[in-house]
């Protein structure tokens, strides 16, 4: 037997297919078919007499715009394109955007498939186990980050942000405040003002110091004031450079009545080593697809776990999961505030 010889290098350079890969589309056969159904037999539509035909109103007036292919060639196609992609499971890790395209283990992509065998209209006596994920994944996020409960209805992290600008707005709606601005860093991700903006917030940027990369509090004290809303940071930045200040920056918006939101997306820096929590911060959003291991590619599925401290949690998304002792139950009441943000996602989420 040829003994391998592993103490060489692997060579990790990546070689691009020789091919370059039409759009489906472009692949196209008119009434190239993958499947042939067939007719229903006459005895069925006597039975039915007719019932299951669609209604007139129902028929579309043009044609359904989709490929028409065979099996064999939809199998090449993506085949094909499996050979150009870049990531963990074939080549080099690759970054998209300020995304951690890291490796998630089959297993878990298997078990995540199990859901879709769920009906989000089931009883909750019948989903007692998926329940009890929702609430001990609660907790472990509530471990991990330090706040008090979780929201997995976020779709994605930019979402996430998006469900903490709507959390900082409806605090200071409840609390009858006229604040409308929002402080972040210009090189936090940019969902960090899109999300405050889509909210309704005026967004006020803050310049990286040109020696540390990162903004100073001399600049936070100039632009902050009464109609501050809140801070929403990255932290590391995307640049990847972490502010080892940024709990005086935490200290000094919440001594103006404001809230601070951290953007996590880039937590796998500091997971472990401190906490959200520690540096004062009233929320936090996980990308669950990133720091930990749900699937992740194509643009989802995603999850964007949203967590706050106690004083936050009736403003959270509604249902919580609740556990009463003997059962796990979808719950409503602890989200019951008319000041709450409501649903940002269908259903419950991930």
């Amino acid at each position: 037997m040829k003994r391998i010889d592993r103490s060489e290098k692997v060579n990790v350079h990546f070689h691009q297919a020789k091919w370059n890969e039409p759009i489906i589309y472009e692949l196209s056969t008119p009434g190239e078919r993958g499947i042939l159904v067939n007719s229903p037999e006459e005895e069925v539509t006597k039975e039915v007499k007719g019932v299951s035909a669609l209604p007139e109103g129902m028929k579309r007036s043009t044609k359904l715009n989709l490929p028409e292919m065979s099996q064999s060639r939809v199998l090449r196609h993506y085949s094909r394109l499996a050979q150009q992609t870049l990531g963990a499971d074939v080549n080099i890790e690759i970054g998209q955007g300020t995304c951690t395209v890291k490796y998630s283990p089959k297993v878990n992509d298997q078990l995540a498939n199990l859901l879709r065998e769920y009906h989000p209209l089931q009883d909750e006596d019948t989903v007692q186990g998926i329940l009890q994920v929702y609430y001990e994944t609660d907790k472990y996020m509530c471990e991990i980050s330090g706040m008090d409960h979780f929201s997995f209805q976020p779709g994605g992290g930019s979402q996430g942000i998006m469900t903490m600008a709507s959390l900082i707005r409806a605090y200071f709606k409840d609390k009858g405040e006229d604040r409308d601005e929002i402080i972040t860093t210009i090189y936090s991700h940019p969902s960090d003002a899109a999300g405050p903006a889509v909210a309704g917030f005026k967004i006020i940027y803050l310049q990286p110091d040109p020696v540390t990369g990162v903004p100073t509090l001399e600049q936070l004290k100039a632009v902050a004031g009464p109609k501050t809303a809140g801070y929403i940071v990255a932290n590391p930045e995307d640049t990847g450079v972490y502010n080892t200040h940024v709990k005086e920056f935490v200290d000094y918006i919440h001594s103006i009545g404001g809230l601070c939101a951290y953007d996590q997306a880039n937590a796998n820096g500091l997971l472990g080593v401190t906490r959200a929590r520690d540096a004062g911060f009233d929320m936090c959003f996980f990308n669950l697809h990133k720091t930990f291991s749900t699937p992740h590619g194509c643009g989802g599925p995603a999850c964007g776990a949203t967590g706050v401290q106690k004083d936050l949690v009736k403003y959270l998304p509604a249902p919580l999961v609740g556990f009463d002792g003997k059962k796990y139950f979808l719950d409503y009441e602890t989200v019951s505030n008319p000041c709450a943000v409501g649903k940002v996602r269908e259903w419950y989420g991930v």
